[in-house]
Parts: C-alpha cells; structure tokens; sequence
C-alpha cells in the first residue's frame, strides 16, 4: 500500500509501541515514512516524529472523528501548540455542538471508537 503525506495511520514502532498519527514525509526509496505521533501506547512517543517502515503501518480507519469529544480536545491542543487560532475558535465550537448533543442524549449509545494504549484505557 502506497502512503501520501497527511495520511492518517495506525501502527507499530521498531519497539513493538503501538502508534496513531499522521504522516509528516516519505522516503519511497527505503520504504519509511515519518509520522507525527497523536496517540501512542508509550506517552513519551506522543508529540514527536518517528520513523517508521511502510510495512508497519496502516491506513487508520474511516471515522468521524470530530463527533467525539476525545478527539476534538486532542486537536485542540495541537491547535494551541501550533498557535492556530481560526482551527482553536472552530474545534471550540465543534466541542460545544458535541457537549449538547451528548447533554440531550441523542447520541449516548454510539460506541467510543478511541482507546489512549494497548490495556484499552480511555481518558476522560
């Protein structure tokens, strides 16, 4: 499978730690791409860039993730940490709509499809 920068993929590091991320270069040559670590099953690992063989990883699944309120709060600290104002002030507004979708109860039973490590723990 032939990966392109700002993919989103799922995956393992030479060290066995489990990965999500996004990919930030491709080395097509030797196979590697670099992703930028969201989430990782080793919190050290979150926030930097590995290297990773293409065979390691996979296209992360489809998912809506800006109906969920742990994904929206990840990206909204990436968007302070970048200093991006207009993404913050949009991601703010897509957590409101979710908090009151979420308080009026239309959405209670979907299933959470996001888990922080390998034991499955979800932060909240």
């Amino acid at each position: 499978m032939s990966f392109a920068i700002s993919d989103w993929v799922q995956g393992r590091t030479k060290d066995g730690e489990l990965i999500q991320g996004f990919i930030t270069s491709m080395k097509e040559k030797h196979n590697v791409a670099s992703v930028y670590v969201v989430q990782s099953d080793h919190d050290l690992a979150v926030g930097t860039t590995v290297a990773v063989l293409s065979s390691w990883i996979k296209e992360q699944p489809a998912v809506q993730v800006l109906d969920y309120e742990e994904p929206i709060l990840d990206f909204i600290e990436l968007a302070l940490a970048t200093r991006d104002e207009e993404w913050f002030a949009e991601l703010t507004e897509r957590l409101h709509e979710v908090e009151q979708k979420q308080a009026s109860g239309s959405n209670n039973n979907a299933p959470i499809p996001f888990n922080r490590n390998r034991l499955g723990r979800i932060i909240r």
